[in-house]
């Protein structure tokens, strides 16, 4: 049984040694590899304008210049698609003022036009306000751009975003989701599909290992037992015969 385990361990071991891993900003932060990377770690792939991210008291974040820092939750590299939070807790915050033209992404979801409607009082039902735009003095709505705005507001700015505002999408994360598009010069995309071998490489040999470690052990037990059958069927014939 020891031999088993052994094999099982060293088989795994001169595996992890070849392939290359993604990197993580804490335990339960999302695997980063390329197209991004951590600003300050040496990367086997160029730095890409747009995909650097930070990683600060374990909670990884990438930075906007139109609006600061949002956190990653999670990124799915089959999809591209990235997680974000805002950390001010106000999504319509963030697509008020974030202006991805200048970046590698876009909106995961489709868009339409809203415009954010600035207040003097309140406005009739249906309409609600953005709760974290608004304040006592003012009140903040979204509203489609074909509504007349009333005479107690002033239409702030009409912006392309995944919804308007409801209680019922008040999530901070809902909306923001963004995908990317990048064109990967050779030798990147070289570097990706080697990465994205490693890991299919990895599954595949980490997970053969274990079934050669079960069928080893499934073996051994099945010797076992018919020993233990055998001696027992030798011990009832000394019985018998004496």
């Amino acid at each position: 049984m020891g031999a088993f385990i052994f094999l099982f361990l060293l088989c795994v071991f001169c595996f992890q040694s070849k392939v290359t891993y993604a990197t993580r900003c804490g335990d339960a932060g999302p695997e980063i590899h390329y197209p991004y990377q951590i600003k300050g770690q040496q990367q086997q792939h160029k730095s890409l304008p747009g995909f650097e991210l930070l990683c600060k008291d374990n909670l990884t974040t990438i930075h906007f210049p139109s609006y600061g820092d949002l956190v990653v939750k999670s990124i799915s590299y089959d999809t591209k698609n990235i997680h974000l939070l805002d950390p001010k807790n106000c999504a319509h915050h963030v697509f008020l003022n974030l202006n991805l033209s200048l970046t590698p992404f876009h909106y995961f979801y489709v868009l339409k036009n809203y415009t954010y409607l600035n207040c003097s009082t309140t406005l009739p039902h249906p309409l609600v306000e953005v709760p974290c735009l608004s304040a006592s003095s003012y009140h903040v709505y979204t509203v489609d751009p074909a509504v007349p705005v009333p005479g107690s507001c002033d239409g702030v700015k009409t912006v392309a975003i995944p919804f308007a505002y409801s209680p019922y999408l008040s999530d901070k994360s809902l909306g923001l989701r963004l995908t990317w598009h990048l064109r990967e010069p050779l030798d990147n995309e070289a570097a990706v599909n080697r990465t994205r071998g490693s890991y299919k490489s990895r599954n595949i040999v980490i997970g053969s290992s274990i079934c050669v470690f079960v069928m080893a052990m499934l073996l051994l037990i099945s010797m076992k037992v018919r020993g233990a059958t055998r001696n027992l069927h030798q011990k009832e014939g000394q019985l018998l015969q004496s």
